[in-house]
């Protein structure tokens, strides 16, 4: 089983109001990056939620997939992680995504699933032009070092280069919402297009 984990447990404080919660379109920012994660064909999608997760929660109502509460979002991503591994008891590998990148789509997501699937050990990794960034995907031999991570996954990556297939991505798709202005960035690209 390969699960798609989507973290969406920060606080938005650059922001200065929730961005997940945001309209994308049609729907919530976290509503359409999870939707395109459960498109992927993932066996199952979690969410891992924190800052104001009873309106996250409400924002996925009616989507087939799970959730984990992370209390302790204020102190990092590393707790995100921690969440997450400790919902994926029966998970073989998990695709780890950021509720705060909307410009990925459902076919961007299945590259890796793929990619992993053909051969399904070590890590997969997604770089944009000369940036490597999220989603990474981990087969659970590495579950044990993401649960003890302060932040991001970068130190694994680092650690097990040897064992991680890197898949190329346009640089363009790389765009975190943090700002108001990477917002108004996000509704641009998506409504021309992507």
């Amino acid at each position: 089983m390969i699960t798609g984990v989507v973290l969406a447990a920060g606080a938005s404080s650059r922001m200065g109001k929730h961005k997940l919660l945001l309209p994308l379109g049609t729907e919530s920012m976290v509503r359409r990056v999870v939707q395109q994660v459960r498109d992927a064909g993932f066996d199952d999608v979690l969410v891992v939620e924190g800052h104001e997760h009873e309106a996250v929660r409400a924002a996925l109502a009616g989507l087939e997939i799970r959730h984990a509460l992370n209390p302790d979002y204020a102190s990092g991503m590393g707790s995100s992680f921690r969440a997450a591994i400790a919902a994926l008891p029966g998970s073989d590998a998990a695709m780890f995504a950021l509720a705060d990148q909307p410009l990925l789509a459902a076919d961007d997501y299945r590259r890796l699933l793929d990619t992993y699937r053909a051969d399904p050990r070590g890590i997969v990794s997604i770089r944009y032009g000369e940036v490597t960034a999220p989603p990474h995907l981990f087969d659970r031999v590495f579950f044990p070092e993401l649960s003890r991570l302060e932040h991001g996954a970068r130190p694994v990556l680092q650690r097990h280069a040897d064992v991680t297939r890197i898949l190329h991505f346009p640089p363009e798709l790389l765009l975190d919402v943090d700002t108001p202005e990477d917002y108004e960035r996000a509704r641009t690209l998506l409504s021309a297009g992507r």
